[in-house]
């Protein structure tokens, strides 16, 4: 059976959508023209650039800058890696779609991606029309549909959920090279390249996980030829 490790790197939202981000409201503890004037001098700014970057967390406002997949068959000897990555979100969600039919909807394998990747995904497709070519099931509980390794490393109870980078360390596999917090700061300086390296770093590093879980043999990262397609 084909599967596919995917992993999608995000940013905060642009000029244009930043304007419609809900307005930040004072304290209700404050209640005179004096104090509210004091806060939005000293406290507004500070909470509007946390609005900002948060929304990166958020499919509503942020968007998708990277998608990484690698698509595995151990029983065919198949292992085939591509990073779509770049401004054009609208083409990078077609290329993704279009990747998903060509190879007959593999079984998908995440981290985290019932909570975020996939309907940050079907999300940021809707609000740009990108219609998909197939409909995620994002059922709980199980793993018929797909694989989410946080999910199922804490039996679905978020209370004893750990990052990614703690379970490599758990697991003895490798560690992740950065932290989704820098791919911001990365994309300012234009180091775009850098961005679809690390996101291709946590996919290998997710399927690692999904092997150990599963008492397969994961294939040499080094021997795996990544196509990277930029769009901007």
């Amino acid at each position: 059976m084909l599967n596919l490790v995917l992993d999608i790197e995000t940013l905060p939202c642009d000029e244009k959508t930043r304007d419609i981000l809900p307005e930040i409201q004072p304290p209700f503890r404050l209640k005179t023209e004096k104090q509210i004037s004091e806060w939005k001098k000293k406290m507004l700014p500070k909470l509007k650039k946390d609005q900002f970057l948060f929304t990166a967390l958020n499919p509503n406002y942020g968007r998708i800058f990277c998608i990484g997949m690698f698509f595995f068959d151990d029983e065919k000897d198949f292992y085939k890696a591509i990073s779509f990555y770049g401004n054009e979100e609208k083409t990078l969600l077609k290329e993704f779609w279009q990747k998903l039919k060509e190879n007959n909807y593999p079984y998908v394998i995440t981290y985290n991606g019932l909570g975020f990747d996939l309907p940050f995904i079907w999300k940021r497709s809707v609000i740009l029309a990108v219609e998909g070519t197939k409909e995620f099931n994002l059922r709980r509980y199980t793993t018929d549909y797909n694989y989410d390794i946080m999910a199922v490393w804490c039996n679905w109870d978020v209370r004893n959920a750990i990052k990614l980078d703690n379970l490599t360390k758990i697991l003895g596999v490798e560690s992740k090279s950065g932290s989704g917090a820098d791919v911001y700061d990365m994309w300012q300086k234009r180091e775009y390249k850098k961005i679809a390296e690390y996101c291709m770093q946590d996919v290998f590093v997710t399927y690692q996980c999904y092997s150990r879980m599963n008492f397969l043999t994961p294939i040499d990262y080094s021997k795996i030829d990544i196509e990277y397609r930029e769009f901007f």
